[in-house]
């Protein structure tokens, strides 16, 4: 990766990501959160992470936490892949 580039810097003042998706308790030990796309339906890479996540010794308050985290992180990702 070339460091001396710059990157010309974009203007995203006026990004607007819609606030879609959720984060809904479950009642299966295995996946005690799940995250929920724009329609309800279960993000599953994120479903993947968290798995491993809690297979590895995390709390389930940690696990929330990133559940959390991933649903704002696919949010634009969402955007981006419903505009393609």
């Amino acid at each position: 990766m070339d460091h001396s580039v710059v990157l010309a810097e974009r203007e995203v003042s006026g990004l607007v990501v819609a606030r879609v998706g959720s984060v809904e308790a479950t009642t299966a030990a295995a996946l005690p959160w799940v995250v929920l796309d724009g329609a309800g339906r279960p993000i599953m890479p994120a479903g993947e992470f968290l798995r491993e996540l809690l297979a590895c010794g995390n709390t389930p308050a940690s696990y929330r936490s990133y559940a959390f985290d991933l649903l704002r992180w696919f949010r634009p990702v969402n955007c981006t892949m419903s505009q393609s």
